[in-house]
């Protein structure tokens, strides 16, 4: 038998490494042409109409037709889509094929891609950008990844975060892609197999790899790797992972007419190429156009266990979407000591990097939180966002003597006729 993949070459590595600097999550970036047989891709649906949500536009994801997600988008950029889990995917032999490539792990994402054949294979003909980074084992809704109900729920990752506050006056970024959303059931985990990968995850060298298909703003449609990501739950940090992103849309300037534009960067989630790069015969004149399928949606069938509660609590742990959004603002990379000394040094004039690196430490389980998050508690502001932000990173620490502490005294010069409530009400949770 030949697969697909063994008959002509599908995969096109294009330009060089793009440009990362300002994308905490993603360590490398390459852009890729894909001739994919078209077997994992999305299915229009038109239009749905019910007297709970109202009136939204049904698209499903399918692998050789079984559906892995159906979406009920709103057209809104700003509001969350509905989704609901597919089926879970049969024996798929060319995510097999890969899984020695992803598991291995690897130095350099370049000579990743050529092994990731088979399966980048099974998408639709385009161009994709594959990144490689970091994802957290989190809905982006404070839930475990692989908690997500069946039924029809509001995504929170599928929209812009909205942020209003002393430092934003109602900016809506785009998300990062960080957020994963699963396809197996829940019957199929195995706890062996998660010990397995905790244990692979704390060993130096390169580390093991999910693989995800950017689904819509944050969040990604986790394809291979949910024993990685719980693993990774369980440890409390993010989960390395390979992200493909397709084309998206195109950003236009104005053209040499009036009332006139042409294509100026093609679109890939937060990587932009300009169109004068890539070959004119390998761009859509619209992106996203999709073939239509059958209307009906077909029921979710992942939820067919409970979590523990350890795994259900997980969640909790990593940011949500908004809280995301303030990276994405603020357009910083993780920080090193050397950003944090710098910020911390002043903070009124860094308050936008240093509540960015609130979210981006506690995501990533870094042991340099306590410290950052105690000296941005300690500002002499009676409140700022920054301050709230380093209460709650602090109120989640429960019996940490030092954080203990830090609240005792807190309680003790507190003033009660200029004491700020919001603050009062963290501190007093951390012992609830």
């Amino acid at each position: 038998m030949r697969f697909p993949w063994q008959v002509r070459k599908r995969v096109q590595m294009l330009l060089n490494k793009l440009d990362t600097d300002k994308l905490p999550w993603c360590r490398d970036a390459r852009l890729v042409w894909v001739d994919g047989t078209g077997a994992l891709g999305w299915e229009d649906r038109g239009w749905m109409e019910d007297d709970t949500w109202g009136r939204w536009y049904l698209s499903c994801l399918t692998l050789r037709g079984t559906p892995l997600l159906s979406r009920k988008d709103p057209g809104c950029p700003t509001c969350a889509s509905l989704l609901a889990t597919g089926w879970g995917p049969a024996d798929c032999p060319e995510l097999e094929t890969v899984r020695e490539t992803l598991n291995g792990g690897f130095i350099h994402l370049e000579d990743a891609v050529p092994a990731l054949a088979p399966l980048l294979g099974l998408l639709e003909p385009g161009l994709y950008v594959i990144a490689d980074g970091d994802a957290y084992p989190a809905d982006g809704g404070g839930r475990f990844f692989w908690d997500v109900p069946d039924a029809w729920t509001e995504a929170p990752a599928t929209e812009r975060g909205g942020l209003s506050d002393d430092d934003y006056e109602w900016e809506y970024p785009d998300s990062a892609p960080v957020f994963l959303y699963p396809t197996q059931r829940r019957s199929r985990f195995d706890s062996d197999r998660e010990a397995y990968y905790e244990e692979r995850l704390q060993q130096d060298g390169p580390l093991p790899r999910a693989v995800a298909l950017r689904v819509q703003q944050g969040l990604n449609l986790l394809l291979d790797g949910h024993h990685k990501a719980a693993a990774a739950a369980r440890l409390g940090r993010a989960v390395p992972c390979l992200t493909i992103l397709p084309l998206e849309y195109y950003e236009m300037k104005p053209g040499k007419l009036p009332r006139t534009a042409v294509r100026d960067k093609a679109g890939f989630g937060p990587f932009t190429v300009p169109v004068a790069e890539l070959p004119a015969k390998w761009l859509p004149e619209r992106p996203g156009q999709r073939p239509q399928g059958r209307p009906e949606w077909q029921v979710g069938r992942l939820a067919d266990r409970e979590w523990p509660a350890e795994y259900r609590a997980a969640g909790a742990r990593y940011p949500t979407a908004k809280e995301y959004a303030l990276v994405t603002a603020a357009e910083i990379g993780y920080p090193t000591d050397e950003d944090l000394r710098r910020w911390l040094a002043e903070p009124g004039r860094y308050r936008r990097e240093l509540r960015s690196a609130l979210v981006l430490l506690r995501g990533g389980g870094d042991p340099r939180l306590k410290e950052t998050a105690l000296r941005c508690a300690a500002l002499p502001d009676r409140w700022c966002s920054l301050k709230e932000e380093a209460f709650r990173v602090l109120a989640a620490m429960r019996g940490d003597p030092n954080v203990e502490q830090f609240f005792i005294d807190y309680f003790v010069d507190l003033d009660p006729y200029s004491g700020h409530p919001a603050l009062t009400e963290i501190a007093n949770s951390f012992w609830n």
